[in-house]
């Protein structure tokens, strides 16, 4: 029956292509990041991940990371079974866009979310920021596109970034923010293909090697920023056919495989970084966002206990702390304080702001949960600066009793009542449902 229902899917996907007319013109009174495309993607993809092959590719996974250090300890077995679980369809939805639908603009890393009364599983990989607004293409060096973009009326950070990446998942070109001429009313387009830019403005070139484009936006108040507006469209060369269920199913597995090598890599990476500290650094072009600071490492908190956190963004106008869990899957962000950015903490008067990092609610405004967990990553970034120096960043992390915890913070460290809290999270709440309707 399964397997009817992803035939049928797949049917009905292929019958959407030979009526893109009509689904451009619903996208474009759709929501910018749940348009059409997205959500037959996204219905498509949950009948894949649920192919005998896939499952099998899936259950491999879980079978090799049920092997390693982390699984042994309880938060990493606890949490396993779900960051496979959104790893393969953050792998489904890239292989039904690149095989169905290319090249299509689509919301790659995301929570879950409702489509009717299905759930769309999350994609949440690879310590993903909450902040951004993570979108991908499916692109060939031999044909060439054109983005046309919009910004929204209270749009997203002014350091938007298109990336060129490999099969890898390595950054191998990009166009900032900065390189882009806006019109007056927001628009702008950008030409990609493989030609230099050789001082051209709004053109993003592609490597011999460029297999994907990867899209930044940064959303740091949730209530009222909203992402680019962003369509593409192949204006040289052949646009692809779609691709056979065997094929994508193919593609699928393959993905799977390489998502779950590249987070091994990282995860053994970061199995080496200090406990409870951060040595951030400047990120490199093979990691995306060229001259941003970013630090990562591993948390071990007590549920007694509390992570003291106090950074100095030296004037940044983003500065985000995120959670993950053992496996590098944001925690659930929209319901709970897994994160804060600078324009939802608040500082202190000297312009720092401390975090307290803690499973159990400290009753502290700048209160970021672990959602219960006691073991998992927390990441720093901090971008859009004129200058900062990533050794002057963390003006101090400490592990303190919660106990003891009223002494240890700055005076004016902000407190809550539990109605406070309860309000605090309910305006978070509907600042991330916001990304879904606008």
């Amino acid at each position: 029956m399964r397997f009817k229902l992803l035939m049928s899917a797949f049917v009905g996907s292929i019958s959407l292509m030979a009526l893109a007319p009509q689904v451009m013109a619903a996208e474009s009174n759709s929501a910018t990041l749940l348009t059409a495309k997205q959500r037959e993607i996204d219905r498509i993809a949950s009948a894949l991940v649920q192919d005998p092959q896939v499952v099998a590719a899936h259950d491999a996974v879980v079978q090799a990371w049920s092997a390693l250090p982390l699984a042994q300890q309880p938060d990493g077995r606890s949490q396993l079974a779900g960051a496979v679980d959104e790893l393969v369809y953050f792998a489904a939805r890239n292989a039904v866009e690149a095989k169905q639908f290319a090249p299509t603009i689509v919301w790659a890393v995301a929570a879950p979310y409702a489509e009717g009364s299905a759930t769309i599983p999350g994609s949440r990989f690879g310590i993903d920021d909450p902040d951004r607004i993570y979108r991908s293409a499916t692109v060939d060096p031999a044909l060439r596109y054109v983005i046309h973009g919009k910004r929204s009326l209270q749009p997203s950070n002014r350091d938007f970034l298109f990336e060129v990446t490999g099969s890898d998942l390595k950054t191998i070109g990009s166009l900032p923010a900065r390189d882009i001429d806006i019109s007056a009313d927001g628009s702008f387009t950008i030409t990609v293909d493989a030609t230099p830019a050789d001082g051209r403005r709004n053109h993003l070139t592609l490597p011999a090697n460029g297999t994907g484009l990867l899209i930044r936006d940064t959303l740091a108040d949730w209530a009222h920023q909203s992402p680019n507006h962003l369509t593409i469209a192949v204006v040289g060369g052949p646009a692809p056919k779609p691709a056979t269920l065997d094929e994508t199913r193919a593609q699928t597995i393959a993905l799977i495989r390489e998502y779950a090598r590249f987070d091994a890599q990282l995860l053994t990476q970061l199995s080496k970084t200090p406990l409870n500290q951060l040595v951030p650094q400047v990120r490199t072009a093979e990691s995306g966002v060229v001259g941003a600071i970013i630090g990562t490492s591993r948390f071990s908190i007590g549920n007694d206990e509390a992570l003291i956190l106090t950074i100095d963004g030296q004037g940044a106008r983003y500065l985000g702390l995120e959670l993950t869990d053992p496996w590098a899957r944001s925690l659930p962000y929209w319901e709970s304080t897994g994160s804060l950015s600078n324009l939802q903490a608040k500082p202190s008067a000297d312009g720092t702001i401390t975090y307290v990092i803690s499973p159990n609610d400290p009753g502290v405004y700048n209160w970021v949960s672990t959602a219960g967990l006691n073991n998992g990553l927390f990441a720093l970034r901090v971008e859009d600066f004129a200058q900062a120096d990533p050794a002057k960043l963390v003006r101090s992390a400490r592990i303190v009793k919660l106990a003891d915890l009223p002494a240890a913070l700055p005076a004016d460290a902000a407190r809550v009542t539990a109605t406070e809290r309860a309000q605090q999270l309910a305006e978070r709440k509907a600042g991330y449902d916001k990304r879904l309707t606008d």
